[in-house]
This record gives structure tokens, sequence and C-alpha cells, in this order.
């Protein structure tokens, strides 16, 4: 079955691009060019396995967790749904009652992917490093009840940012976004942050249902994986 049109859900990684304020930068660099060498090749210098668009596995919060090579490649795709929640402000925590207005939308064994607009807020700015939308420990909860698959955010992550760095002390936030975490990842909830181009899926409506694909690069013992995630609108 071809689908109609297949929606990159990935950020495009770069040296010292924005991410989580307290990992290291991601670098890279060109090796070897054609007209020299006679082949082109790029070395990764530094690398998070948080970095850009990626899943955290189980084992990133559980103690005795699955890692990624642990996981069946069955667990990185799967039919589900975008639902708009741009209206949230900056800082603003995603409730119970936001998803609860889409709840016959989500059914049980869901891909859940939240479109915040977030992504095109990327930057060196206060919004995108540090006041994204987050979930709260009730909201993490209603989604295990409601067996979701995975979940997806086009933000840093899932949880809030809680901490400290010199240029921004900490938010007024006061749920746990490790919580949050370990809450759906006990579950066997996969999550998968720093999404992109959630809007186009939704292409003006609320909510739209799609297949999505989010498989990460497998390396042994990883508690996440970078990965290139899509979107197949059929």
């Amino acid at each position: 079955m071809k689908p109609k049109k297949i929606i990159d859900l990935s950020i495009i990684l770069y040296n010292c691009m924005p991410k989580w304020p307290t990992h290291p930068n991601f670098l890279y660099e060109q090796i070897t060019n054609v007209p020299r060498d006679g082949a082109t090749h790029h070395i990764i210098r530094q690398m998070n396995t948080h970095t850009g668009t990626h899943i955290d596995a189980p084992s990133h919060y559980i103690i005795g967790g699955k890692t990624v090579d642990q996981l069946p490649i069955e667990a990185f795709a799967g039919e589900g749904v975008v639902l708009d929640i741009s209206y949230k402000k900056p800082g603003e925590a995603i409730t119970v009652e936001d998803l609860k207005t889409y709840d016959h939308e989500i059914k049980a064994g869901d891909i859940l992917m939240l479109h915040t607009g977030w992504d095109k807020r990327m930057g060196f700015n206060l919004e995108y490093l540090f006041e994204w939308p987050y979930l709260v420990e009730e909201t993490a909860k209603y989604l295990v009840k409601k067996k979701v698959k995975a979940l997806g955010v086009d933000t840093l992550s899932v949880g809030g940012w809680a901490g400290k760095v010199p240029g921004h002390g900490p938010t007024d936030i006061t749920h746990s976004g490790g919580e949050v975490h370990r809450i759906l990842l006990k579950s066997g909830t996969i999550i998968v942050e720093t999404l992109a181009n959630l809007d186009k899926v939704l292409d003006g409506s609320r909510v739209r249902r799609a297949y999505f694909i989010y498989a990460p690069i497998s390396i042994k013992g990883a508690e996440a994986g970078p990965c290139r995630a899509s979107a197949l609108i059929f």
C-alpha cells in the first residue's frame, strides 16, 4: 500500500545546535572530500544519545529496564494520532483536561503525538530551551490507562525544565519531569522527543491519524537513540 504523503518529523542536526541545556554540544566535521581524497567522509566528534529527534527506552529511568537494542523493531512503528495543543503557553502544563477533549480519538495501542508548535521556536531563546509545555504526572497516568504505545512531543522533553544553569534559574514547575518519564517508561510506553512538522500532519485539522515510524540507531546497552521519525498519510 503506497502512502499519499510521507512527512519528515525529525530536526536536522548541526554543530552546536540548541539542545537540552546541560548536555554536551553535537560536534561533527568533514575529514575527507572527493576532489582531494576521492571520497567524502565525516566524523562525529561528540554526540549525546538524546541529541535531536530521539526515543527514550525504559532503561533511561527504570532499573533493569530494556535498552534500545533489546526492544523489538515493532516497538518503533504503528498507527496513531496527532492532537493539536498549540494553544498551550510557555511553561504551561499539559493536563488531563487538555487530552480528554480528544478522549474518543485516542485508542488503545495508539502512538500519540502532541503538537505544541515548539519546533518552530527552535533556537537559543528562553522559551525553546526552558519554557516548553510539559506533561504532569496525572497526565502521564491518564495515558498509561489509555494504553498508549508511544508518546511523541515536539519539545525537548515530555517533562518540564526544573534544573539550573548560569543564565536561567529554576522555573516554578513543581512537577517532576523524571517522574513523568518513570510513569510512562515503566508501563512500556516509548517516548519520542524533539519532533518536528506535526503541523504538516494535521494540515489545518485539530486531530489527524497517521502511521508513524521512529526507529532509533540500535546501540547496545543504550537508554536512548537518535532516530529519523516520519509520518505516513494514507
